[in-house]
């Protein structure tokens, strides 16, 4: 009885470490934090000496306004090296005023894939419209989350489907109405 009781215990307590090891692999592209630097993000991905530090300031000298506005794009494996989506995709970071604003991830796949991550990590949206189930697919939807405004759209390319998702921080509305308004 006792070597039974002993199996089970050890047979939960691998199960714990298996289950606790995937949770953990999980990219969650929020922890990317809105609002960090330049510096930060790319000591984050290990960039720091592949890239020369592409810069757009605007100016606009009628309304003497200016915007700093930088897009850092990254190999998917640089930035989510533990999920297979990723591979060979691009992510791309936007920076305005030297704060991260924004995430994107496009993807071009057999089936939409990006949806299924997404939904695991900022949870599942309802009533997704009809034309996404169709064969091919097209459709976009926006959801929130405590901190981001997460928009995702597919669309039909030849035999495969084109997905995007974007991840905008809530917590800097003001950056996104000043690029807009420098625009």
């Amino acid at each position: 009885m006792k070597m039974k009781k002993n199996k089970i215990v050890a047979v939960f307590l691998f199960l714990q470490i298996l289950l606790i090891g995937s949770v953990q692999a999980r990219c969650d592209l929020e922890s990317f934090q809105f609002g960090i630097s330049y510096e930060a993000l790319m000591s984050k991905l290990k960039l720091d000496n592949y890239y020369v530090r592409p810069k757009q300031k605007i100016n606009d000298s009628e309304h003497q306004l200016n915007v700093s506005i930088e897009i850092v794009s990254a190999p998917g494996q640089k930035v989510c090296n533990s999920e297979k989506i990723f591979k060979d995709f691009p992510v791309e970071f936007l920076l305005i005023e030297d704060k991260l604003v924004e995430i994107k991830v496009i993807r071009l796949s057999k089936s939409p894939v990006l949806i299924n991550w997404a939904e695991a990590i900022y949870g599942e949206k309802q009533n997704k419209p009809n034309s996404f189930y169709s064969k091919k697919p097209i459709a976009n939807w926006f959801w929130k989350n405590s901190n981001a405004m997460i928009i995702y759209s597919i669309e039909p390319y030849e035999d495969k489907v084109s997905e995007l998702m974007i991840i905008q921080s809530l917590n800097h509305q003001n950056s996104f109405d000043k690029m807009a308004i420098e625009l």
